[in-house]
């Protein structure tokens, strides 16, 4: 078998990664390294595991669940499985649901082979047509699928029960990346043709759990399913997602036992993990969070106003007054270790306050102000970067900005979906395809900067067609450049998912590269 190397409100979750970026960061405290616990200790079968997550679920179908590690990731794990996962750690492309999924043709057509025997917990097959099914739901525009854009152009066929013919309306030799970010996730048709409406509360798909109870806003509590595909998994006889949105509280809770364990992006919670002693396992993740601009909103559709809203800024001294230093200050829209582009060759964002100054003044005396707001997720954390922000940017002459924080959920129909907004405090940390393409390609429905570049533009469609590592290292160099010259964003803080609980009590933790936990094959440990 070959599979590839390689996330409207949402068209990009981002999916964008739909990490709120706001609180995070990657930690190097090098007095307090993490344990690696939670990924190398066995799951033994049996009991019961509670998880912290950010964010209250808007619902739980593929088609609108938000992906990313903070949101649904997990959950969406836990009832459905995937196709197929990006690795974590390699980004490798491997096999869960389905058997292979390959090209003959170098991106032009695809096949899906799904395994022999898999069942959804109400016992229908799940099959090529379960898929087919899915995916046409997925495209349907009157589903208002978050992700329907990685369906545009493609077609599907049923070639055999267990056989999915994929042809793209333009070769993409990356379209696994795709299915593992966005497709992944396959319901029941039967399920879903009986309440359409109801799907998201009472889902059914055939991964390793089944909701039992949702009590919104505080806690969705599943059960194991007796059904699932693989013998002896999961371990977990009942899994527990409890909603925690302020960071304090529930590294409090994890530390005196009220729950087990807790995915975050804040690096401040997985320092305070670390000294106490605490499994905390990392995943650096492709991308920065910081300040993105909606390119066409006056009066950031002048570059000099983005020019000066970005040099007005100090990015290391940044990290070193909300983190303490102890986060990587990224300079682009890829991470600082990411071997796909040519870190060199990308220029590092420098404070420049008199420059920055002479620009607004530019402006004022033209008559477009340089007043902005500043859209933020709601959180303790994000108020203290909100200030420090809006406080640093106004010391600079003629530049005037307010901050608008906002419910998460909120936001992301706001920035997202309505693109009402002038400048976000946002992540776009996942992997490169398809997030990159959906928020960036002047001709994706999901370009929600409104961002127009023909050098952008020709760099995203030179990574889809390129087969060697050097020709994709050079299109998403060429990528990273032109957003740099454009002002795109302010890149402020790397994005870490975080993974921590008590040490030595749990085992066999593994993400996907876009920091969601495959629940099948977690558990207690055997100490």
């Amino acid at each position: 078998m070959h599979l590839r190397t390689t996330k409207r409100l949402g068209l990009v979750l981002a999916a964008v990664a739909l990490a709120v970026a706001a609180c995070g960061g990657s930690s190097d405290d090098s007095d307090a390294a993490p344990g690696d616990g939670l990924t190398s200790a066995s799951p033994r079968a049996g009991g019961s595991l509670t998880i912290n997550i950010v964010t209250e679920s808007r619902g739980l179908d593929p088609f609108t669940g938000a992906m990313s590690s903070v949101t649904d990731y997990s959950r969406l794990n836990a009832l459905y499985d995937v196709l197929v996962y990006a690795d974590g750690k390699t980004g490798e492309i491997k096999p869960q649901l389905a058997e292979a999924l390959t090209t003959p043709d170098g991106g032009s057509t695809w096949q899906l082979v799904v395994r022999d025997g898999v069942k959804f917990s109400d016992g229908t097959a799940l099959d090529a047509a379960a898929v087919k099914f899915t995916w046409d739901r997925m495209a349907d525009p009157a589903t208002r699928s978050l992700y329907a854009s990685s369906l545009r152009g493609v077609t599907t066929e049923v070639a055999d029960a267990r056989t999915l013919r994929i042809t793209l309306a333009a070769p993409n030799a990356r379209f696994d990346q795709i299915v593992a970010a966005n497709l992944a996730y396959v319901v029941s048709p039967t399920a879903y043709q009986k309440d359409p409406k109801g799907f998201s509360r009472q889902p059914v798909g055939a991964g390793p759990f089944v909701l039992k109870s949702w009590q919104q806003g505080a806690q969705q509590t599943y059960a194991r399913n007796p059904g699932y595909w693989q013998a002896g998994k999961p371990y977990l006889d009942e899994l527990v997602f409890k909603t925690v949105t302020d960071q304090t509280q529930s590294f409090n809770s994890v530390d005196t036992g009220t729950s087990d364990m807790a995915i975050t992006l804040d690096s401040r919670n997985a320092v305070m993990a670390k000294g106490a002693g605490m499994d905390v396992t990392e995943l650096a993740l492709n991308g920065p969070g910081g300040v993105l601009f909606n390119m066409t909103k006056a009066p950031l559709d002048d570059p000099r106003a983005r020019e000066a809203l970005t040099l007005a800024i100090d990015p290391v001294a940044f990290n070193k007054i909300m983190y303490d230093g102890k986060v990587v200050t990224p300079k682009s829209l890829f991470a600082v270790t990411s071997t796909q582009i040519d870190q060199a060759a990308v220029p590092e964002p420098r404070q420049d306050t008199a420059r920055a100054a002479e620009l607004a003044k530019q402006l004022a005396d033209e008559g477009k102000p340089l007043h902005v707001t500043l859209t933020m997720p709601q959180s303790t954390n994000s108020g203290k970067t909100g200030e420090y922000l809006q406080q640093q940017w106004n010391l600079v002459p003629n530049i005037d900005v307010k901050v608008d924080y906002v419910d998460i959920n909120a936001m992301m129909a706001k920035v997202l979906v309505g693109k009402d907004y002038q400048a976000a405090y946002y992540n776009l940390a996942t992997p490169a395809e398809p997030v990159l393409w959906n928020a960036l390609h002047s001709k994706s429905p999901g370009n929600w900067l409104n961002y127009s570049s023909p050098e952008a533009d020709a760099a995203l469609e030179a990574s889809r067609t390129a087969t060697t590592p050097e020709q994709l290292k050079a299109a998403y160099t060429r990528l990273a450049q032109a957003t740099a010259r454009d002002f795109l964003m302010i890149p402020l803080q790397e994005s870490i998912t975080y993974v921590y609980a008590k040490a030595g009590k749990f085992g066999g933790l593994e993400l996907t590269s876009g920091g969601g936990i495959l629940m099948d094959r977690l558990g207690h440990s055997g100490a």
